[in-house]
Order: C-alpha cells, then structure tokens, then sequence
C-alpha cells in the first residue's frame, strides 16, 4: 500500500508550528541578553558598611532621609510598600507655664537655687529606689515642686512583664506626691539603654502602660518622655550603640509616641556659643549645637500639640579645675567656655524659654555636682569650687523666681 500524499492543512500546521518555534527560541535569547532592570529609587535598598545621606529636610513636619546609591554597593530589589498609615497627632497641649529648676546631686543649696528663681528641683533615680518618697519629701519641705527622671533595668527591656512593672513604679511615685516624671533618660545610647536593642516602639511600650499608671494615681502629676542624647552626626544614622536623635524622635513620633506624654524631653548641654547663636545650613543632629535650631526641630516634629521640657540644659567650663584637655579629652570643645559665659548664657536661655510657647521647662544641667574626671560633671554646676554662683546671680536678675 503506497504512504498517503499530505493535504494541504497538514501543511499549512506543519510550517506554524516550526515558525512558532523559531519565535520563541528568539524571544528566549533576547530576554537573556538583556540588561538587568534598574531599580527605582522607591524600591532600592542600598547595603554599605556605611550611611551615605544627610538628613534632608523637607515641607514635611518631620524630618525624612533620602538614601541614594553608592557606587559599588550591593541593590536588592523589593516590591514598593504601601504608604505608611497618617500619623496619630494628639490633640494640641499648651505649656502650663514656665517652670525653672536644677538637678542636684546633694541638695545642699536650696538658697541660692531660690534666689536664681528655680522653683522646681530634679533628682535621677533607678526604678525600684526605696528613697525616692523621701527625695520628693526633701523637695517639697524645701518649697519645691519635684522632678523624677526614673531610669529602668536596660537588662529588662524585653521582658514582657517588666513593663507593668516600670509602670506600677512611677505610679507610686505619682501617688506619693511627683509634680512630674520623666519616663527614662537617653534611650538612643547604648548606655541607659543595651545595645542592639534601641527602638522608639520598644520604648513605647514602657511609655505607655507608665502615662496610664500616673494619670490614674495622680492626673496633675506631668508625664515627660525621655530626651535624647545628641550625637551631632549630621547623617541619618542608626547603629546597634546609638540612633541619631532625628532618627529616633521621627520614629517616635510615627509610632504614635505623642499620645501618651505631656511635655516631649529635651537635652541641651553641648553648647559652646549664646544660646541665640545658630547656623541654617548644619544637617541632622549636628544642627543641635545651636539651640535655636533644636527649638525649631522640635517645633516642627510635634506640630505644635506638644511643648517641650528640656531636663538637662548645661555649660560646661574647666574655669577652677584642672583643663579639660589633661582630664576629659572627649570634652575638650568647651575649652574656651569662661565661667562668665557659663553664667551668662544659662540666663539667656532662660529669658528664651520664659518668652516661648513651646518650652514648658527647663532644668539646669547641673547645680552642684563634684565629680570631675573623664566625664566632668562637676564643670557643669553652677556652683562654682569655693561655693559661689555667678549663674545664679544672673538668673536672679530675670525676676523668675517672683
């Protein structure tokens, strides 16, 4: 039997077929040749050893970080997130006045802080302290209102139970008679706060459960978040030993921080210039050597519904002590601080947060410690060695105190 003859259709699929094939094999070399696609900058994630941006601040109330590429690092391509969900603003708090005062460390001259106007006195503690009671005692026995900076176990930060802990702490404190509190000191540094585990959410979760405990023991008592340490980088930057504080209040406020304090904690005591001096064109922290440019951070990042409390504002001056270039290397940028500028930049700055709505308090950093070694706390007391206080007598010449 002879083999049967094609038709025509049998053709006709032969040849698409074949010609299906070819296309595809074209369509298979031309996508493997062709170059990778650029990522765009919403979906880059750029991995340098390290941070290659400045802080770039923009019509936002806070401030944000743009990353851009360095040549040679190492891109991953990320499907582009949603937006973030709006910030949670509280409803606006105006300050309750101007309320002066100095932390201390013996407490041995309630006269002369008197005289230089303060009203209210501060002590550092560690949550747990049984003579805390008696310190608010001290203070009110001397006609002062009293602060409490209360410090945590930083071993405890994960604890899921320390939290209720902490909270129940300082709202005995609250109980027994603090006009404030202030809910830990410096949580950015690896020091009051252990390394690696730095985060303003995780801070939240004692700051919280803490603003609650007070109110319910005692609504008038003043709740303050934790001020930051200043590391004056001028870069966005958030290390396993230290976040910049613009990273770390950003966040804070992103995460909701602001619903549950009265009065946003502020440190200002790396000054070396008046306190009305200040330079527009610093980035990041490195702005915050001028006070001027810290207000106006501030101000921005709250949106006006919070004011601030700086519980530390100091100068320090190796005037009366040995120089700060043989005993505290690290802090020899204050080398040409006088006494006299010590004494005259604390009123000044004074005069500018009574004249402020948005400075609720500030603290003298400090009054009268003694300590003067590698970190020289007694250079910043305003009571000098041999017991005088030309600070305070140019404080008293402000009239805060009537």
């Amino acid at each position: 039997m002879s083999p049967r003859s094609p038709k025509l259709t049998d053709l006709i699929l032969w040849i698409g077929g074949a010609a299906a094939l070819v296309v595809l094999g074209w369509l298979f070399l031309t996508v493997a040749n062709r170059p990778a696609p650029q990522p765009t900058s919403q979906s880059v994630v750029l991995v340098t050893s390290t941070p290659t941006l400045e802080a770039t601040p923009t019509v936002e109330s806070v401030w944000h970080f743009i990353v851009t590429p360095t040549p040679g690092g190492t891109l991953y391509l990320q499907p582009t997130l949603p937006p973030p969900p709006p910030v949670i603003y509280p409803p606006p708090r105006a300050r309750s006045g101007f309320l002066f005062g100095g932390q201390v460390q013996d407490f041995k001259a309630p006269d002369k802080m008197q005289w230089a106007g303060m009203k209210w006195v501060k002590f550092q503690i560690n949550e747990g302290d049984s003579d805390a009671v008696d310190k608010i005692k001290r203070g009110h026995d001397q006609g002062f209102k009293v602060l409490l900076t209360v410090i945590g176990a930083p071993s405890r930060v994960t604890d899921e139970s320390y939290y209720a802990q902490y909270a129940a702490y300082v709202g005995s404190l609250a109980a027994n008679g603090a006009d404030a509190v202030e809910i830990w000191n410096e949580p950015n540094i690896a020091r009051d706060w252990p390394a690696g585990q730095i985060s303003p959410v995780l801070y939240i979760k004692f700051l919280k459960p803490s603003y609650e405990a007070i109110k319910a023991t005692n609504p008038v008592t003043l709740v303050i978040s934790a001020a930051q340490a200043a590391t004056l980088v001028g870069q966005s930057l958030r290390t396993p030993n230290f976040w910049t504080e613009v990273d770390y209040t950003t966040d804070f406020v992103l995460s909701a921080g602001l619903l549950y304090t009265d009065c946003v904690g502020v440190h200002y005591n790396v000054g070396t210039t008046s306190p009305d001096t200040t330079d527009p064109n610093l980035k990041g922290d490195a702005a915050f050597v001028y006070l001027p440019r810290l207000l106006e951070y501030y101000a921005s990042l709250t949106r006006g519904t919070r004011p601030v409390c700086i519980t530390e504002l100091g100068y320090l001056t190796d005037d009366g002590y040995d120089p700060l270039s043989q005993v505290a290397p690290d802090f020899n940028w204050a080398q040409n601080t006088t006494v006299q500028d010590q004494a005259k930049w604390h009123a000044h700055a004074a005069s500018i947060g009574a004249g402020s709505p948005l400075v609720e308090m500030i603290i003298v950093w400090n009054v009268d410690f003694w300590a003067y070694g590698a970190d020289p706390h007694a250079g910043y007391a305003i009571i000098r060695p041999g017991g005088g206080c030309p600070a305070c007598d140019a404080l008293h010449v402000l009239g805060l105190g009537e």
